[in-house]
């Protein structure tokens, strides 16, 4: 199932880029502009594009919608307010289970947003064959062109998406097995100290196993801080 991003008369070219960018981070990079009112070639389009450039310098212009949506299976419309003609409202949240119903019928699907002062025109819409929205929990005119590409970008390719954030901690590979064993036994050291029965000793042996080495190093700045308390403590009582 390909799906396509239109964009009627969008007149930012940071929105076209945004949207753009948006687009590609969720894996989709069909994008067809129909009466831009902006570059989406310019230095602004592309600077906000970032990285997604390509959707851009590959994103085909069409005068009229129709044209655009000519090869597509199943064109919906996006709307932010209510039209006085009597139609139904699909929620973003409900359209991913909707285009998977049809199944093998849709092949090619168009997503298509209206420019970001009016929206979408009447003879637009329909044109269309489904109206989607947005839900809002407060009542706002509109939302921004580039923010709902992103969202239903997002709905419709979230069971496909994944976190690709790196671990950047300084302590996120294995403790070493020697590092492991000292900090144990300064551990058994602490708690004897503290007069913690033997019993509960091991219960906090066998915790620390199961962490992981960032966990484990916390716990060691926590016992060489409790060691140094102590060590006061005691030297302040020897001194009175």
């Amino acid at each position: 199932m390909e799906i396509i991003f239109i964009l009627v008369d969008p007149e930012e070219p940071e929105n076209i880029g945004a949207a753009a960018r948006a687009m590609h981070t969720m894996g989709y990079n069909g994008l067809r502009l129909v009466r831009p009112q902006a570059d989406h070639l310019g230095e602004k389009a592309l600077a906000l594009a970032h990285g997604s450039q390509h959707v851009l310098h590959q994103a085909q212009v069409y005068d009229q919608l129709k044209d655009a949506i000519a090869d597509c299976d199943l064109a919906c419309a996006t709307t932010a307010r209510h039209r006085y003609e009597k139609h139904h409202y699909t929620s973003v949240r409900e359209l991913p289970d909707y285009l998977n119903a049809k199944g093998e019928w849709l092949r090619r699907i168009a997503i298509v947003f209206g420019g970001e002062r009016s929206g979408l025109k009447s003879a637009d819409i329909e044109a269309c064959d489904l109206l989607t929205t947005i839900p809002q929990r407060q009542l706002q005119p509109s939302i921004n062109l580039a923010q709902a590409v992103m969202i239903y970008s997002f709905v419709l390719s979230a069971d496909q998406t994944q976190v690709h954030i790196t671990d950047q901690r300084l302590n996120s590979e294995p403790m070493p097995a020697a590092e492991y064993a000292s900090l144990k036994q300064l551990l058994q050291q602490l708690m004897g100290r503290v007069g913690l029965p033997e019993r509960y000793q091991g219960y906090v042996i066998q915790g620390i196993a199961r962490l992981e080495r960032e966990d484990l190093y916390v716990i060691h700045k926590l016992r060489a801080a409790f060691d140094h308390a102590l060590d006061q403590a005691l030297t302040e009582k020897e001194t009175r």
